[in-house]
């Protein structure tokens, strides 16, 4: 017989005291004392109550036997939730009492209960919202329904976790590699090397977002595998103790980002090993936890550490100190004798039904995709087919989705246009598979068709294959220096098939020398470890507690997250980044150091309300697309009565007519602007001070706009409400904001947001205007109207439409996230004050809930 009572004394000892008041799990001393409702508090004098009155009167002595005496089936679901071995036996054995220890050890919640089984009370609640908002008893609602409905619990979240082929050894540091799923491609596949090397000297623990193929290859070289789309809820979930003592991680993959959270949280160092281009990494919040967040980004070649510069810049991040170059293999140029190229050309031959035993074979591989210039590669062979019918092209890869409309619908007619595959054709397609070896082996050429490829690996095995490579200008990490002043590659205008065409087929034949170079010995883990270290080892400035200005970055204001909002700000301010500023006396030193023109006149000021006797005249301009919130928004804020003139801009009759009622049963009458569904809200404001604008000549003015809150988030409306708040005040008083605009040399003022905001995707638009600015543009914006929604002076209006002219071919609606003149506007706002002598004032009021 199984002892129940020592399993119950193990588990429960977790949880301090529990065994004075409990020390038999057969009498719950809590669950007796609610239904008899006696005031005996002394857990023995309980027990006596119930043997001596409760169990004769029908009281249960704990939940479970009141439970099990309506739902006769939950033994059976407690059986399949237990992972206690001992406590497993005693239940198929049929011994008395043992069901019953499995409830209340699993009742007992965290820590017992994902330990003794595969439920955890606290993970129902989270992956089963409605029942947390209920306020039910997990473990109950779980036995009783939602096991017969199916509910994921902690068992479904450890699914995704498989033992490795290798043992965890105690006196080895463990390496997280994280990759952003197991397939067999070019990242995935790189990071299984790094596991295979890391292996020899450290436990590794690889985690993936996605299953795939590579699986099997993963545990071979791991303690664990961990599979989840969401690491940062599931990891505390996992079982081993040696999941809590990693050491460090490296990243693979900016598509892995999802793991940043929880390595902040854990104060994990990490690295973070980027192959992606910044231009196709939307949305950039994202995937710029990287550079916030890691203690070392490493990047496969310059040309990708230059795309990202621009994102590095909005946060301050350090490339020379915080950055290097990595690439995932070393460069080696091989050979193939001429006896393998015959006998490729001849299995190739065979393959396709064409002999090639004479062709110049021009190779590409890959995906088929627009990003990987397919289409590119195909123009290029039908350029040299009238030139040179015996130069064949072959490309290797997953093949066409004619049903794809993004590229696979055209793709698949190119093909079938230009006849690919035909006794005439000069182009072929194989699909990827055993051939890719005789391909690169037959092939005296390898031309990369890619518009934009950061390494690929299918470049390094051409090259070992003894390929030349033909590339475009500016299309991949190839055309760094140190790649493409080698003979191997040939570089020609970016884009342009008929240049590569040309090269192709003045290049001469693979040169099939029998001598064989060694290939040099290249161990990626450890050059990307001893960065790491080194990195680490350098900090010298480190920062500790929470910073006057708590808004989240990764998580929530939830109190639960209160110690990891806390590491993520010491992580950022540790290396000098920023994405919130950490206090005000921080802004204002931030500005005072600066020398650029544009920032010379910025200053904070404290929130406060004014009497209504001292307000200037002004004006309110509303751009209203939607209506959702102005009924509200006329009661909640007292400064619309204050207004001299109420300009709204809508785009429909329909829409005015409804402004005038809702504004009319608050005793205000607007003056409605029919205007075109373009520019945001901001063009309808700024075409009110064109010549043939209704603006007159009101000096001050107040710009709002109506965000649609049907269908937003709870942060957009805490925030627009925010924005409100501080330029306008409440239903009882009046904002600051319009008698500071009222001091002489203010043109501008508005909410100081405590995010710190780059140029963005706006960046690329600055040199455009260069020439319109009194100066050069700061590297960082530092402050502006975040939001677009600000107290401005007519001139620094008609200012910012001098800037752009009468006749600017304004970008058509729909608009993109981030990156339009627009966006660039809002950031423009203090270089127009500044240019006009004018202060830009940032009302700072941090008791307001930004988010």
């Amino acid at each position: 017989m199984t002892d129940l009572n020592l399993i119950w004394r193990k588990y429960a000892s977790k949880i301090p005291d529990l065994l004075k008041s409990r020390p038999d799990f057969r009498f719950d001393p809590h669950h007796y004392k609610n239904q008899v409702d006696a005031s005996i508090e002394d857990p023995l004098e309980l027990r006596q109550h119930f043997d001596a009155h409760g169990s004769a009167d029908g009281h249960w002595p704990t939940l479970y036997k009141q439970i099990a005496s309506q739902f006769h089936k939950i033994d059976d679901v407690l059986l399949d939730l237990t992972i206690d071995p001992t406590l497993i036996g005693a239940m198929e054995a049929g011994q008395s009492g043992a069901h019953q220890l499995a409830f209340e050890l699993l009742h007992l919640g965290a820590p017992v209960d994902s330990i003794v089984s595969d439920f955890s009370g606290e993970t129902y609640l989270k992956m089963n919202a409605d029942l947390l908002e209920a306020g039910i008893d997990p473990l109950v609602h779980y036995l009783c329904n939602g096991a017969a409905e199916g509910r994921r619990i902690l068992r479904d979240i450890r699914k995704g976790q498989y033992s490795g082929q290798l043992p965890y050894r105690p006196e080895l540091p463990t390496c997280l590699i994280a990759v952003h799923e197991c397939s067999r491609t070019g990242a995935p596949i790189v990071g299984r090397d790094l596991a295979r090397e890391a292996a020899k000297t450290h436990n590794v623990i690889v985690a993936a977002l996605r299953d795939g193929p590579l699986l099997e290859d993963f545990r071979e070289t791991s303690c664990q595998v961990l599979i989840t789309s969401a690491p940062f809820q599931d990891f505390g979930a996992y079982t081993g103790q040696f999941l809590d003592k990693i050491d460090f991680a490296i990243v693979n993959s900016a598509v892995a980002w999802n793991y940043i959270p929880l390595l902040v949280a854990r104060d994990i160092p990490f690295a973070g090993y980027l192959h992606e281009y910044a231009e196709y990494l939307h949305p950039a919040f994202h995937f710029n936890l990287f550079p916030m967040f890691a203690d070392l980004l490493i990047f496969s070649s310059e040309h990708v550490r230059n795309s990202w510069r621009g994102r590095m810049a909005d946060i301050n991040f350090d490339p020379v100190r915080d950055s290097a170059i990595i690439p995932q293999r070393p460069l080696f140029v091989g050979t193939v004798s001429a006896e393998m190229q015959a006998e490729a050309k001849a299995r190739l031959s065979k393959l396709i039904g064409r002999d090639l035993s004479t062709s110049r074979i021009v190779c590409g591989a890959g995906q088929s995709q627009w990003r990987k210039g397919t289409d590119l590669f195909a123009m290029a062979a039908q350029i040299c087919r009238p030139r040179d019918k015996d130069t064949v092209f072959i490309w290797i890869g997953h093949g066409i989705v004619p049903d794809e409309l993004g590229f696979g619908a055209y793709m698949a007619y190119h093909f079938r246009q230009i006849d690919m595959g035909s006794p005439e054709s000069n182009m072929v397609f194989i699909p990827a598979g055993p051939a890719y070896h005789d391909v690169l082996t037959a092939a005296d050429v390898m031309f990369m068709s890619s518009r934009l490829d950061p390494l690929p690996n299918v470049v390094f095995d051409a090259l070992e294959h003894g390929c030349r490579i033909v590339q475009f200008d500016g299309a991949s990490g190839f055309g760094d220096e140190n790649y493409r002043r080698l003979d191997s590659f040939v570089t020609v205008e970016y884009a342009n098939p008929e240049a590569a065409a040309t090269s192709i087929l003045a290049l001469p034949p693979k040169d099939t020398s029998e001598a064989a170079p060694e290939k040099p010995e290249f161990h990626l883990f450890e050059a990307i470890r001893t960065r790491l270290e080194e990195r680490l080892k350098a900090q010298r400035y480190f920062v500790r507690g929470a910073s006057q200005i708590d808004v989240p970055v990764l998580y929530t204001t939830a109190k639960e997250f209160d110690e990891a909002r806390v590491r993520e700000r010491e992580k950022m301010l540790r290396y000098g980044r920023r994405r919130i500023w950490r206090d005000l006396a921080e802004v204002e030193q931030e500005i005072a150091a600066s020398d650029n023109w544009m920032h010379s006149r910025m200053r904070l000021a404290p929130y406060a309300t004014t009497e209504l006797e001292t307000l200037p005249r002004f004006a309110l301009h509303i751009h209203a697309y939607y209506t959702d919130d102005l009924a509200d928004d006329l009661r909640e804020f007292a400064i619309y009565k204050q207004a001299r003139r109420i300009v709204v801009t809508t785009d429909t009759e329909a829409k005015g007519c409804e402004i005038r009622k809702i504004m009319s049963a608050e005793g205000l009458t607007p003056e409605i602007v029919l205007v075109p569904n373009t520019g945001r809200d901001i063009l309808p404001f700024m075409n009110l001070f064109q010549s043939d604008g209704v603006a007159g000549q009101d000096e001050l003015w107040c710009h709002l706009h109506q965000k649609k809150s049907i269908g937003s988030t709870d942060g957009g409306d805490l925030w627009r409400r925010f924005l409100m708040r501080v330029l306008l005040g409440d239903a009882e008083t009046v904002s600051n904001a319009v008698t500071k605009l009222a001091q002489d040399g203010v043109g501008l003022v508005t909410p100081f947001d405590p995010h710190f905001v780059g140029w963005n995707e706006s960046r690329r638009l600055l040199p455009k205007f260069s020439d319109r600015l009194p100066g050069p543009m700061p590297e960082n914006p530092l402050l502006f109207p975040v939001g677009n929604m600000f107290w401005v002076r007519r001139q620094v209006v008609e200012a910012m439409n001098n800037m752009f002219g009468p006749d600017y071919p304004w970008p058509d609606e729909p608009i993109a996230n981030d990156g339009t003149e627009y966006h660039l506007i809002e950031r423009l706002w203090p270089a127009m004050a500044a240019q006009l002598e004018l202060d830009s004032v940032f009302v700072h009021k941090l008791d307001e809930q930004r988010i």
